[in-house]
């Protein structure tokens, strides 16, 4: 991913949204099966919607604390890539759908995410959060980001409070190119707003 950027708009809910993150040049879209989430998708749907966009767009599910059978049968019933756990599941736990997964990091917990990234080593990805792990799911709330150890490689992704606004910002202050927003592309909680999804896209790689 050398001199390009990573973007994955996520909780999306509709095929509209879905195709406009597309054409907007994002490289995943995310889909969240946490029940409690004001952008929960039901399994069905979201395959409806998997069906209707490009195979080449990277398909992401999002899971906080789900039992083993529940993520074993929505993915019975979706298309999904990637595993996305933004909980406290374990590496093993992780690992047992022989899928490729990535492992959101609990910034609010003033956690080490060196440390807590190394209990989970076959992750292909990292997802830098500003939630806690009593929270299901991430925030939409900035976190300081020069608590974000330098160097780090392109397995890690910044999620939590990223905008429109703040998203050039974010990349210049940062050694990240690979971005993870929801809340700040949207016009409210699993609406997307198809100029904002443009306008992150273009304030990312100007």
């Amino acid at each position: 991913m050398k001199n390009r950027t990573f973007t994955k708009f996520c909780g999306i809910t509709r095929l509209k949204d879905a195709i406009n993150a597309q054409q907007a040049g994002c490289n995943a879209v995310g889909f969240v099966f946490v029940k409690s989430s004001k952008r929960y998708i039901e399994p069905t749907e979201c395959n409806k919607i998997i069906n209707k966009i490009s195979p080449l767009l990277l398909t992401v599910g999002l899971f906080a604390n789900n039992s083993k059978e529940e993520i074993e049968f929505i993915l019975s019933q979706s298309t999904i890539h990637v595993l996305q756990f933004h909980g406290s599941e374990s590496s093993e736990f992780c690992e047992q759908f022989k899928r490729p997964y990535w492992k959101a990091i609990p910034m609010a917990d003033a956690i080490d995410p060196i440390q807590y990234a190394q209990k989970y080593p076959n992750a292909i990805g990292y997802v830098i959060d500003n939630y806690g792990q009593k929270q299901q799911g991430g925030s939409g709330v900035k976190f300081n980001w020069k608590e974000l150890p330098k160097g780090l490689d392109n397995k890690w992704i910044l999620a939590g409070g990223l905008t429109v606004d703040n998203i050039r910002e974010a990349r210049q202050n940062t050694s990240l190119s690979s971005f993870d927003v929801s809340s700040g592309i949207e016009i409210s909680p699993g609406i997307k707003s198809k100029q904002k999804m443009n306008q992150f896209i273009k304030n990312l790689n100007d």
